[in-house]
């Protein structure tokens, strides 16, 4: 392990060894004695209790089940930190992968390692931290997530730290969680700015829940602005759960960017309305996009609108199968152009903590100038 990673991973641990109150992110599902199931649909996507148990500070307003029922995605302890430690480790590696454009096979036994931890206080105080390393950045430990709540009551909290300006938001639909290798390309799409939802920022959200209602309205300093010293971005959200296990929502974002060249203010906007359909062991998302910017050269104002749709499914077997389809399409060029493409995974959590998935990824459509890929992957994840 490269020193820089071990460095991390040793601080860590040295200075969570005495904590005796904080659980890991794997051992909340061990300290509550409840399968992984309770709050994700499919590792890592939240489910509906997985979203109240985010909203709360990572706290569990009432007592779950005992146990796993058969087929539920469990932790094997075996393979799970101790209790007392509120970190989780995950290493996830590509030993295979084919890639239309590359006629080598890369394989990536180890690809990324990251560092978690996390917890919810008796005070009402939660914190998030995140390390990553991966192997195509040098393996250079980097703190990409580093956040801090108050979570006084269900209708009002606040969050703030270095994270996505999404932060705050439970929901799936636009978050990083992924279960295939790629995140889908309209979360992942600068467009002309470079704004990426995904994007780390200094931020502050304040957001709450009233019955079925969810709300958040946010602050940040720009995609990648590690000082605050952007111009500011302002997001918008809601949702609403319907009864039935279907959730529908929308947001509103409005920015401004600095650019030196030419010298002045870049402005741009996004707009979108998103849905989620739980039934069982079936999900389903969709999510549109609309991006009004200033091309960073030009100038020239452009609109471009991007879209996906994703479907899963977990199987009831002993070890759990979850297949996933997506298609989705991010416009360029003012909405001349678009990159669409399809994803299909099948994973398989060997382990509550452990999955293995075959990954295929195809481009159906591209700009005139480029040539369309595929890639054929397997992916491991381990977790404790």
């Amino acid at each position: 392990m490269p020193p820089q990673v071990a460095l991390v991973l040793f601080v860590a641990l040295g200075l969570l060894w005495g904590s005796s109150s904080a659980e890991a992110i794997p051992a909340y599902a061990r300290k509550h004695q409840v399968a992984c199931s309770l709050c994700h649909s499919a590792w890592p996507l939240l489910n509906q209790y997985g979203r109240q148990f985010k909203e709360n500070g990572y706290r569990l307003d009432r007592q779950p089940k005992a146990a796993a029922e058969p087929g539920e995605i469990a932790l094997e302890d075996r393979l799970t930190l101790a209790a007392n430690l509120p970190v989780s480790f995950r290493v996830q590696g590509r030993p295979f992968v084919k890639r239309s454009t590359d006629s080598r096979f890369d394989m990536q036994v180890v690809h990324e390692v990251e560092l978690q931890m996390s917890d919810g206080t008796g005070g009402n105080i939660s914190y998030f931290v995140n390390f990553e390393a991966a192997d195509d950045a040098g393996w250079t430990a980097e703190l990409s997530d580093l956040a801090a709540g108050w979570h006084p009551r269900t209708e009002a909290n606040i969050v703030g730290g270095f994270g996505p300006l999404t932060f705050a938001d439970p929901y799936n639909t636009f978050a990083s969680r992924r279960l295939t290798q790629d995140r889908p390309s309209p979360n992942s799409a600068g467009f002309q700015s470079g704004y990426r939802f995904r994007d780390s920022t200094q931020f502050g959200s304040f957001y709450g829940r009233a019955g079925g209602l969810f709300y958040s309205a946010s602050v940040g300093t720009g995609a990648g602005d590690t000082v605050g010293a952007d111009k500011k971005d302002y997001l918008l959200r809601a949702a609403y759960d319907v009864p039935g296990g279907i959730s529908i929502g929308g947001f509103s974002l409005i920015g401004d960017k600095e650019l030196t060249t030419p010298l002045r203010t870049q402005e741009y906007s996004r707009a979108g309305a998103d849905a989620q359909v739980e039934s069982g062991p079936f999900t389903a998302n969709v999510a549109w996009y609309r991006a009004k910017e200033e091309a960073a050269a030009t100038l020239v104002r452009q609109t471009n609108d991007a879209w996906y749709v994703q479907a899963l499914y977990v199987t009831s077997t002993a070890v759990p199968v979850v297949p996933v389809v997506r298609y989705e399409s991010v416009e360029s060029g003012g909405g001349t152009a678009s990159t669409d493409s399809v994803a299909l995974a099948l994973l398989a959590y060997v382990r509550g903590n452990v999955n293995v998935s075959l990954d295929y990824t195809k481009q159906t459509k591209v700009p005139p100038t480029r040539v369309k890929t595929h890639r054929f992957s397997v992916l491991v994840i381990f977790g404790m």
